[in-house]
């Protein structure tokens, strides 16, 4: 195993959650994951959701892997902390991502992190991950888009790496190293339909102040409307939901993608009910009509 990645959401641990039941997987390391093999790595995967810490620790204690990857937001920072603790117990290099750690980096590296990767994970742990296992956490200043604490404990942090261009080029997101059926199993059981989420894009170019831009930025970059729709494809004939979750930040952002991919799946002949985000200033009548019949029930 050359790396084993993790984050840090479990249903059974948040008595909200429990309530609503509505689990996704979390995509950005199942896109991670599947870019890491397809390049030759040896990923594990250690999908929380459905776990306990517990479980994590056993795991983790069993199978020692040389380095964790821990995915952490506002939500699962102090999870983190505790798998962290965890990890360092086994003698592991932890790298941490996602939205909450690039704010915080001292803070994530003073508690046990040894890198915290601002962007995205791919590129970046392409190159890192060799370097951990010739030089261990040191020597990292040539290393893009990365947070690092040097042995005098001064904080460095490298210049960003460019994003990635262009996202075709990734694969689907490994969602065959989950138990994929048990979320939408989850769904169907709790609310009566099985639902699947996908990504259509990366970053947005708005600046609401609530919304955290320490992964993507401020960049914008879509799919291809035949990559997007060959996506669902496959996810439905895979898993047979009964209805899709688009993940992002702005389904409506671009008009003529959306018009071009809302006619993809006409073409194909794909209705499935969804639910998505938008913004009122990138809707009009004409959209409005155009994610009905696509079968959007709710906005």
């Amino acid at each position: 195993m050359d790396i084993l990645l993790t984050h840090g959401y479990f249903i059974a641990e948040d008595a909200h959650e429990q309530k609503v039941m509505k689990p996704y997987p979390t995509l950005g390391i199942l896109y991670i994951s599947a870019y890491l093999k397809s390049v030759g790595f040896d990923v594990a995967l250690f999908d929380s959701t459905f776990q306990d810490l517990s479980a994590f620790h056993e795991y983790v204690q069993e199978r020692r892997p040389p380095v964790v990857g821990l995915y952490v937001n506002l939500m699962t920072k102090f999870n983190a902390l505790k798998m962290i603790s965890i990890c360092q117990a086994v003698g592991a290099k932890i790298v941490l991502g996602g939205p909450e750690p690039a704010e915080y980096a001292g803070e994530y590296l003073a508690r046990g992190a040894d890198v915290v990767v601002v962007g995205e994970g791919e590129h970046t742990l392409r190159e890192l991950l060799p370097h951990l296992a010739k030089h261990g956490a040191s020597r990292l200043e040539a290393i893009q888009g990365i947070i690092f604490r040097t042995e005098d404990g001064d904080i460095i942090r490298n210049p960003a790496r460019p994003y990635i261009k262009p996202l075709d080029a990734l694969p689907f997101p490994d969602r065959e190293s989950i138990d994929m059926d048990r979320y939408v199993d989850t769904w169907r059981t709790y609310h009566g339909a099985g639902s699947v989420s996908l990504i259509c894009a990366r970053g947005c170019p708005y600046h609401c102040k609530w919304c955290s831009h320490a992964v993507y930025g401020n960049t914008h970059r879509r799919r291809s409307p035949q990559n997007v729709a060959d996506e669902l494809e496959y996810l439905l004939g895979r898993y047979k939901p009964d209805q899709v979750w688009y993940a992002d930040d702005v389904f409506t952002i671009h008009r003529r993608w959306f018009f071009e991919y809302a006619g993809l799946l006409k073409q194909r002949g794909i209705r499935i009910p969804f639910e998505c985000i938008s913004r009122a200033d990138t809707m009009d009548e004409t959209v409005a009509d155009a994610l009905a019949e696509m079968g959007c029930y709710r906005l």
